[in-house]
């Protein structure tokens, strides 16, 4: 008797037909694996389980950076390719559904440009490391989010300055959120007298998104005159994080003028030279 009834819960899972599970379970349980194990292995598995990885509300979040050990091996293998026509098969499975886009190395003009041309409910797109994806390619995707809230530019070092951020300014106006860092050069200078650098320029398109409310800058050569720009335009910032922009220096009465904006200047010089002042 015994024997029996330790037999009979194995015999009700040997009978178990996975492929009737309702659609709604199947596309509960796909939410929480990654795009790429849902792509190549869930989806696979017979017609229910394709029929559930096709549905549109499946599809709102892509993320395919290298934290996933399968995309980050594809990357390392050189299979670019077939990550970005993996991607677009996620973009087409969307129906326009998708909100949320972050990729890297892997992500080129045409990737961006065709996530541009189907997917007009972008809320977030983050790039990392896109050095194949140029500011005339960029700017043609980004006229085609109009609902984008937050914008995040990693070491995208083809992306950027006035014109492309002024882009964004005007085809972006529910964006909230913007971070943009570039790679730290191995020597670091001070340009503290140079008004007129690539940076300040691009800071001056920075300032025609007037709807920010958080913006965090990393590795920059801007100065004071042309952060004060982004200040003066941006009246809903709540925010500022600026990381080794070592041509600021935000003085008492500089940080009195924006006294409602939370300011973290990382490392802040201002600070450091009146300490080393009053050692004297």
């Amino acid at each position: 008797m015994e024997a029996g009834g330790d037999a009979e819960p194995a015999q009700v899972l040997l009978a178990r037909d996975w492929s009737e599970l309702p659609l709604d379970a199947l596309t509960s349980v796909f939410t929480r694996l990654g795009t790429v194990e849902v792509l190549m292995g869930a989806g696979l598995v017979c017609h229910s389980w394709l029929a559930a990885a096709k549905e549109p509300s499946l599809w709102r979040y892509l993320d395919m950076t290298k934290h996933n050990n399968v995309v980050k091996e594809m990357c390392r293998s050189g299979a670019r390719d077939l990550l970005c026509a993996m991607a677009k098969e996620v973009v087409d499975r969307s129906g326009g559904q998708l909100e949320v886009f972050i990729g890297e190395e892997f992500v080129d003009d045409d990737l961006i440009k065709y996530i541009g041309g189907r997917a007009p409910s972008l809320k977030i797109l983050h790039l990392t490391s896109c050095f194949t994806v140029l500011n005339e390619g960029f700017v043609e995707a980004i006229n085609r989010f109009p609902l984008l809230e937050e914008l995040k530019l990693s070491a995208c070092e083809n992306i950027g300055g006035r014109a492309t951020y002024e882009a964004v300014g005007k085809a972006c106006p529910n964006l909230k959120r913007f971070e943009v860092a570039k790679y730290m050069p191995s020597e670091y200078s001070f340009e503290i007298d140079q008004e007129d650098n690539s940076d300040c320029d691009a800071a001056r398109g920075i300032a025609t998104m007037r709807g920010l409310r958080s913006l965090k800058i990393f590795h920059s050569i801007l100065n004071n005159k042309a952060l004060a720009a982004i200040l003066d335009n941006c009246p809903h910032l709540e925010s500022l994080d600026l990381d080794y922009c070592l041509n600021i220096f935000m003085d008492d009465a500089m940080r009195a003028k924006y006294a409602g904006i939370k300011i973290e200047l990382v490392p802040d010089l201002a600070q450091a030279l009146s300490l080393d002042m009053s050692q004297l």
